[in-house]
């Protein structure tokens, strides 16, 4: 590599190739039914939070 060359070109373009690829990954998750639906993924979120609230007290 020259002196002074950076790499800047190929790190979006690393960046959008994985960004493209977990993309398709959820896509065929969600045709799988291997999704939570909304509100089962809030309760399980909310009650991490409410856990964690009521450890640190």
């Amino acid at each position: 590599m020259k002196a002074g060359h950076t790499n800047r070109a190929r790190v979006p373009v690393d960046w959008e190739t994985k960004m493209i690829e977990g993309i398709k990954r959820r896509i065929a998750d969600a045709r799988a039914g291997r999704v939570l639906p909304r509100e089962a993924a809030m309760a399980e979120i909310d009650a991490v939070i409410e856990a964690e609230r009521t450890r640190k007290v």
